[in-house]
């Protein structure tokens, strides 16, 4: 339930806060412009980062035990923040970014201990460096990985869903090896990333700056050391090569050729792999997909190879290496092109979009409607009355909203949806250790499987109708500081009430609610209707309970 929620909250706070810091870039000129080596045309707020960072730090705030090495990451976070921020409205030289990115690792490494020691298994055995070794190959590598992505996000779309390959393969690596903090802080960078790439898919309407690509290039090298250097860990040490492989290998071969031809290693250009694939015909679509495919093969074999000794990490990195440096010389060698790009619209709309998209789109949807109603209801016949003052308050509401109804329309569905929102909150708060009526489990097992599953659904519901009804409304914003508040609680408060839970819950109910409203035109339709059937039960309840 954490690890899902992490993702929802935090594609949540990351998809409400883009639009208004998307105007507010726009005001003080935070903005892309345009030049040769640029593909996009206009002016494109590079305000981005800043959601994904707030997004994705909030579930890693709630959940995430605050010890000495999440402390030092988060360190090392605000300082990439703070510079890359800097860097996007005013523009930094490199060696002021270069600045930022020392300070930031070498703070966490400080503060956090975390060091590159065990290279893992070869021919004669374990190889444990020294810290005059760890200490500076730590620091290039994190470096190193931070400017990687940095580089990487040179088209709509590409930075963040490379970066979504790449967290999702940490997230399963660290499910699979039982580190849950590092799960959920992968997630949580996931579900933010989900939400950015709604806005920066082509043709993008904003783009995350140094300030998001700096963070996840940062958060990368420093969660894949965590996972691959804890002692408990059977994980290979080498693995990181191939999980950040693709990345790697396109920053130095870039490199590499740029000092061949006698220039600087650092002088930006148009020789990077997503460059080169729209030099042999391929669209921006096209491009990114390509790379996506590459980078999701790459994830897959980390995944298989996890056990495996370090010998079999570098040939197989080697291997792939090689073998995508002489695709790419033969293909400019021979001179081949393609004509009409790999996915072309008839292709998209008869397998892709009818038969996947249309199918996902359905199933989500249909799953919201018939569960959503009928769970409300039965939490309502199930909780306890543990917050008793809020039935008198929920069936004054009640008699409002039925009230109008037959007055005014318009205030009929602002007191509705109010009235449902205090429903929900009231059951969440109610229904958290008792056991479910009728049945041997608890009620907060059920609200786990109940609102879990709706919270998968509306997640896949969002992502692939691209949220197209979405509007943010104030609620939006308040249920908004209700999540970033919830760090800031005492500790034995947020256990005791899981408020955790019922901030999830929220989201999950504010989503899925709006995804009925909008697809059921009518007032009265059988989720409104449930809602206040949930809300009679409810006054029934507590008036049997006085008498």
């Amino acid at each position: 339930m954490i690890y899902l929620f992490s993702i929802l909250i935090s594609f949540y706070i990351t998809v409400v806060l883009i639009p208004p810091l998307s105007r507010l870039a726009r005001r003080v000129n935070l903005v892309d412009i345009p030049d040769s080596r640029k593909i996009h045309k206009g002016l494109i707020p590079r305000i981005g980062g800043v959601g994904i960072v707030i997004g994705a730090v909030v579930p890693i705030w709630i959940w995430v035990p605050m010890a000495d090495e999440f402390r030092a990451f988060l360190s090392g976070v605000v300082i990439l923040l703070i510079f890359g921020f800097l860097d996007d409205l005013i523009g930094l030289s490199y060696k002021k970014k270069l600045l930022g990115q020392v300070l930031a690792a070498g703070v966490t490494m400080a503060m956090g201990h975390v060091f590159i020691i065990n290279l893992g298994v070869w021919t004669s055995g374990e190889i444990i460096l020294p810290y005059y070794l760890a200490l500076p190959l730590t620091f290039f590598f994190i470096l190193g990985i931070t400017n990687a992505i940095n580089l990487a996000d040179g088209l709509d779309g590409l930075a963040g869903g490379l970066c979504v390959f790449i967290f999702l393969s940490l997230a399963l690596l660290a499910y699979l090896d039982g580190s849950s903090s590092i799960m959920v802080c992968c997630l949580g960078i996931v579900g933010a990333l989900l939400a950015f790439l709604r806005y920066n898919s082509f043709p993008a309407a904003v783009f995350m700056g140094d300030t998001g690509s700096q963070f996840l290039g940062f958060s990368a090298a420093v969660l894949c050391i965590y996972l691959t250097q804890s002692q408990s860990t059977a994980i290979a040490r080498t693995l990181p090569l191939i999980i950040l492989g693709l990345p790697i290998m396109d920053t130095l071969t870039v490199m590499g050729e740029r000092i061949m031809q006698g220039g600087s290693p650092f002088k930006a250009d148009t020789k990077h792999f997503h460059y080169q694939l729209l030099r042999i015909g391929l669209s921006q679509k096209d491009a990114v997909v390509m790379i996506y495919l590459v980078q999701a093969l790459m994830c897959l074999l980390s995944i298989q190879f996890r056990y495996y000794t370090e010998l079999w990490i570098i040939l197989t990195y080697s291997s792939f290496t090689i073998a995508v440096l002489i695709s790419f010389y033969l293909i400019h060698r021979v001179g081949w092109r393609f004509n009409k790009g790999l996915i072309t619209e008839k292709w998209w709309n008869k397998y892709i979009r009818k038969k996947v998209i249309y199918s996902l789109e359905s199933f989500s949807l249909n799953y919201i409607k018939i569960t959503l109603p009928l769970g409300l209801i039965w939490l309502a016949v199930s909780s306890p009355l543990r917050v008793a003052e809020w039935n008198i308050l929920i069936l004054i509401m009640l008699l409002v909203t039925i009230a109008t109804f037959y007055i005014n329309k318009l205030v009929f569905k602002v007191f509705f949806r109010v009235t449902s929102y205090v429903l929900v909150m009231f059951l969440l708060l109610n229904s958290q250790e008792t056991n479910l009526f009728g049945l041997p489990f608890s009620q907060q097992f059920f609200h786990y499987i109940f609102w879990g599953s709706l919270a998968a659904c509306a997640l896949v519901y969002l992502i692939v109708t691209r949220l197209r009804f979405l509007e943010t409304t104030p609620l939006d914003y308040l249920i908004l500081l209700l999540v970033v508040s919830i760090p800031f609680l005492p500790m034995e408060q947020v256990k005791l009430w899981h408020l955790g839970t019922v901030a999830g819950g929220m989201v999950v109910f504010l989503w899925s609610s709006e995804i009925l409203l909008d697809s059921q035109k009518k007032d009265l339709n059988m989720f409104s209707i449930s809602c206040l059937i949930a809300v009679v039960i409810l006054a029934l309840r507590q008036g049997s309970s006085l008498l």
